[in-house]
């Protein structure tokens, strides 16, 4: 049994939560990704700047603040994953779980304008 990561792309919003999300602002999930047990990246994620956004479970009425062991979400832009994946790769890594995540967020980047620079990826670990 290892750390399994979901990763989220999402939207921030400027709407503020409700219930236990009430300090936080709404996030709006674009893109999720079932990284498994891939520690790369969930390292490099785990120790990151906790979140002021919550996305909701897939009920869409249960919002999400912490993962599965209690921790609080962590952020991190685009930017950041593209380069723990690009650095990965260049040592010869070969998960294949890897490119879906990276050919989403480089498309992300590519057109980032459209999105007014408000993605942020979010870490859940379960």
């Amino acid at each position: 049994m290892g750390y399994e990561s979901k990763i989220y792309i999402v939207r921030k919003t400027t709407s503020k939560g409700i219930n236990e999300a009430e300090d936080k602002f709404y996030a709006e999930k674009i893109a999720e990704f079932n990284m498994g047990k891939f520690s790369r990246l969930s390292n490099s994620l785990r120790d990151r700047p906790i979140t002021n956004c919550y996305i909701y479970a897939d009920d869409g009425d249960t919002p999400i603040v912490e993962d599965r062991y209690g921790e609080p979400l962590t952020e991190v832009t685009p930017e950041f994953v593209i380069d723990v994946l690009e650095k990965y790769l260049a040592d010869c890594g070969d998960y294949r779980r890897v490119y879906p995540l990276l050919a989403c967020l480089k498309a992300f980047e590519e057109h980032k304008v459209q999105w007014n620079d408000d993605l942020v990826v979010l870490h859940y670990g379960y």
